[in-house]
């Protein structure tokens, strides 16, 4: 689900990690909708994969992580946890079903900047992406050059 764009411009690029793969498909749907480039992951583990390869530019640059927070292999919690030391990294909304106060605590201590719980409404969501990142980037010609 990519859009080609001017060499000034495209679209943010949205790492989504969920393994319920109805819900997967509506969120990637919705974010594309709103404007994100978005790749999906079904785990904890491709998660992991995927941010290390935006860090380390074998793959493109992520400017932000939606990830479910109970997750086979690796919770997104734990992925968080594995960068949670680096200088910058994405911003990141957790998603969890299970969500008490311990949980949105940690998710916070981890850097996450926001914590839904499900169900929630997808405007919100929506909302809280385009806060934390907003779905075109300009000037793509220089970003790609660091």
């Amino acid at each position: 689900m990519s859009v080609s764009a001017t060499n000034t411009e495209s679209r943010a690029t949205v790492i989504l990690a969920e393994d319920d793969p109805e819900f997967c498909t509506l969120l990637a749907f919705c974010l594309y909708q709103a404007g994100y480039r978005v790749e999906s992951c079904k785990s904890g583990i491709d998660l992991l994969h995927r941010v290390q390869a935006g860090l380390d530019g074998t793959e493109p640059p992520i400017e932000l992580i939606v990830t479910d927070i109970r997750m086979p292999g690796l919770t997104g919690l734990e992925v968080l946890e594995a960068y949670c030391d680096l200088p910058r990294l994405p911003p990141t909304i957790c998603m969890t079903a299970f969500g008490d106060q311990e949980t949105h605590e940690l998710a916070h201590k981890l850097r996450a900047a926001a914590v839904l719980d499900k169900p929630f409404d997808i405007e919100t969501l929506l909302k809280t992406a385009r806060r934390l990142c907003p779905p075109v980037i300009h000037n793509q010609s220089s970003r790609s050059m660091s």
